[in-house]
């Protein structure tokens, strides 16, 4: 039986990705830090191990017990207006967190992939669609953070032989339990509320992509046509806010009242949007799931459990 050993298996993606992994017949370890509450929705066959990635000595111990053959590093500070607010913890969990666990997989021989999950953040904001050599320039503190990253594992490969691949994934929606994500949220105060207010421009334009096509992405990064490569996820139509919000209004027949503008983000860009053709080409990946079917799915999951 092949070993994985992941971090983050306890957000949104690394627990679906977490529950594939099993059903495909790995084993897999999950580094978690200490928490005073039960460890929910993960797997119950996950093996969660103690540990930090700011404590290197925890990493090394937990690559030695698990022994990995690859390592999911999905672990990192996400919610990007709150980095104006906590730059420093952003740049110590995400980039030295993540140098850590680089220099700490270096020392398992049996490694065949460190496979890192960065960000479509990490790109300059333009007008047409971003592929994997436009120019990088984090415009967030959340973004800045992940460059580093970015950069660093790519370092790890040239310098130290690290064999990486590195997925830069657009927006994805479909989470069961978090709200203040436009999707979640749009659909939640549908189902609650007859009157909904958004942050930031209805115009803005996004790669939406549903959950479970993020999971797969990260499936097919174990490919070995993946190994030091760096690529783009994202399904090939985009949508702007307002589309998403009026899509919602379709499925749940809703009549409520919209408000847009409520409080933007600093550096909001107008259009942000990915290029996947590489994937597609040299991985065969493409997005699955169309956006309307990824609501219906999600709006099924919000209104039969909460």
């Amino acid at each position: 039986m092949t070993n994985i050993l992941m971090t983050g298996v306890t957000g949104f993606i690394g627990s679906h990705l977490a529950e594939e992994l099993i059903k495909r017949g790995y084993k897999v370890y999950a580094l978690i830090r200490h928490s005073p509450t039960p460890v929910k929705n993960i797997p119950k066959e996950v093996i969660t191990m103690k540990g930090d990635l700011l404590d290197y000595h925890s990493l090394i111990l937990a690559i030695r017990s698990s022994q990995p053959t690859y390592i999911f590093h999905l672990a990192a500070m996400t919610p990007v207006r709150d980095s104006f607010d906590n730059p420093f913890i952003y740049q110590e969990i995400n980039y030295r967190g993540t140098m850590n666990l680089v220099h700490a997989s270096l020392e398992c021989s049996i490694l065949k992939r460190f496979i890192y999950a960065s960000t479509m953040e990490v790109y300059k904001h333009k007008e047409t669609p971003m592929d994997e050599e436009s120019e990088l320039y984090g415009s967030t503190p959340y973004g800045v953070s992940k460059i580093a990253a970015d950069y660093y594992v790519r370092v790890a490969g040239d310098c130290y032989g690290l064999p990486y691949t590195i997925l830069r994934c657009c927006n994805t929606y479909g989470r069961k339990t978090e709200t203040g994500y436009l999707v979640e949220k749009i659909i939640t105060m549908m189902l609650t509320k007859d009157k909904l207010e958004l942050d930031g421009n209805p115009d803005s334009v996004r790669s939406f992509m549903y959950v479970d096509d993020h999971v797969q992405a990260y499936l097919y990064c174990m490919k070995e046509e993946a190994k030091n490569q760096v690529f783009n996820f994202a399904p090939v139509k985009v949508y702007s806010v307002m589309e998403i919000v009026e899509t919602c209004k379709k499925i749940l027949n809703w009549k409520g009242e919209v408000v847009y503008g409520t409080n933007p983000r600093p550096s909001e860009a107008l259009k942000l949007t990915l290029d996947a053709s590489k994937a597609k080409r040299i991985l065969d990946w493409e997005a699955k799931v169309n956006l309307e079917e990824g609501l219906r799915q999600t709006i099924i999951y919000w209104r039969e459990n909460h």
